[in-house]
């Protein structure tokens, strides 16, 4: 890859799969992100606060692509804002953005409203662009779950409802092919979907079969979940975030499944099964864990 290559959201899940595949292409990029660098010396990281307009105006200066991944953060409209602008003050040539499935500017979910508004900034920018919308990750089960995955059950306020969980490895995959040959994409939406809808319920039983223990699903109030939340010391603008995604979850706006994953990837999505497979060392009791349960 001979074009320059801006990775926002660099230390991020996505950000890191979509760098390690850059440098295994030997691709000429930068990885910008807020945090301390994570990655190997021959990447060069720069870190840096996306509220500061003119250190993102530096920043997209003789970039040529930038992939977009914007943290998830009640600043969230102003760092796109920065971006696109000063990307579009240098002259980027194509703007990938990483959004969300169900992505709607006059959306009543938070989250879904906020990358919708995003998506208008792309498109009123006129930089070429194509937006890709991955639905929820199934990370998921790792990162924000699996404490309580762990201890051997899960409290949520989803009811029954289905999602088609997608892996982060799939999203950063079609990232990939759409910086490799951007204007094969230029003005799509990608919708990036797992191969089958799954309730809670459904991906316990899953995990339950991997580990050989019982991992229950319990159904909880949207109060209690907030509770338990705030509890945890999550912010109230981040606690509203995830209630605004179990919203959507409960109306079923995550059970879509989309052909695009396999389309553009060219192989069959990774599936929950594999997935639960291979981190199932993750969800292993520790020795604290295992002394709390006995208690």
């Amino acid at each position: 890859m001979k074009e320059r290559i801006l990775v926002t959201g660099a230390t991020g899940k996505i950000g890191q799969e979509v760098v390690g595949r850059l440098l295994g292409r030997r691709a000429h990029f930068v990885a910008a992100s807020h945090r301390d660098s994570i990655f190997a010396p021959e990447v060069r990281h720069l870190k840096l606060d996306l509220g500061e307009r003119s250190l993102v105006a530096e920043m997209t200066k003789e970039i040529d692509l930038l992939f977009l991944n914007l943290p998830i953060s009640e600043s969230m409209l102003l760092f796109a804002q920065n971006t696109i602008m000063s990307a579009k003050n240098s002259g980027v040539r194509f703007l990938i953005l990483n959004s969300i499935l169900g992505a709607d500017a006059e959306s009543e979910f938070l989250l879904h409203r906020m990358h919708g508004q995003v998506e208008e900034m792309a498109r009123d920018s006129r930089i070429p662009f194509a937006i890709i919308r991955p639905n929820l990750f199934m990370q998921s089960f790792v990162s924000r779950h699996g404490e309580s995955i762990r201890q051997g059950a899960l409290f949520l306020p989803e009811g029954e409802s289905r999602s088609s969980y997608v892996d982060i490895r799939d999203v950063a995959d079609v990232a990939i092919k759409v910086i490799e040959n951007p204007w094969l994409y230029e003005h799509r939406t990608i919708s990036l979907t797992g191969p089958e809808a799954l309730s809670n319920e459904d991906a316990l039983n899953k995990i339950s079969s991997v580990l050989g223990r019982r991992v229950s699903y319990v159904p909880v109030t949207e109060e209690s979940a907030k509770h338990r939340m705030l509890r945890e010391g999550i912010s109230p603008w981040m606690t509203e975030a995830f209630l605004s995604l179990h919203r959507s979850v409960r109306q079923e706006m995550a059970a879509l499944i989309h052909p695009s994953n396999e389309q553009v990837r060219g192989v069959a999505p990774r599936t929950f099964d594999d997935f639960c497979r291979e981190v199932s060392h993750q969800w292993l009791l520790n020795s604290n864990s295992l002394r709390e349960a006995s208690l």
